[in-house]
């Protein structure tokens, strides 16, 4: 089973998520970029990579399933954004001092299991995430799931 730290202890695995997560916020047109694992509780995300301003935190918080935007995600299979106005664990932004206006995230898959999530916040030049926007994440998402499957074996 995939882990944080499997993933983080896996240098080149590591570096290539890091890479993806880098063209994601660049591509996406972000701030931040992170790839969440499902805890093997079931019950948590696990922050297991970042790129932005806070990886040290990132790279060690959880959040419930069923109380985050990114659980969400893995719970439904779906690709989604969300915007101001709209209902947000706020916790991690406690904890980054960042206050997150909009996400878009999606699901990652190794072979046919949900494994974890891709998530992007705070376009830096709109209020939203475009759907071009969501449609890259999603192929940034494939391309983790495709790297993660050689540890996984």
């Amino acid at each position: 089973m995939l882990s944080r730290r499997i993933i983080q202890d896996h240098a080149q695995l590591s570096a290539a998520g890091r890479r993806l997560l880098a063209e994601i916020v660049r591509d996406c047109g972000a701030t931040e970029a992170t790839l969440w694992l499902i805890g093997s509780d079931g019950r948590h995300m696990d922050g297991v990579l970042n790129h932005g301003k806070t990886p040290d935190l990132l790279e060690k918080a959880s959040v419930p399933v069923t109380d985050s935007v990114v659980g969400m995600v893995a719970s439904s299979g779906i690709a989604t954004g969300v915007g101001p106005g709209d209902v947000l664990n706020r916790s991690i932004d406690a904890q980054t001092g960042t206050p997150t206006r909009a996400m878009i995230a999606s699901p990652v898959h190794v072979d046919d299991r949900l494994v974890g999530v891709v998530s992007a916040i705070n376009p830096a030049h709109s209020i939203l995430f475009g759907a071009d926007a969501l449609e890259m994440l999603q192929w940034k998402a494939y391309l983790l799931g495709l790297i993660m499957a050689h540890l996984d074996d």
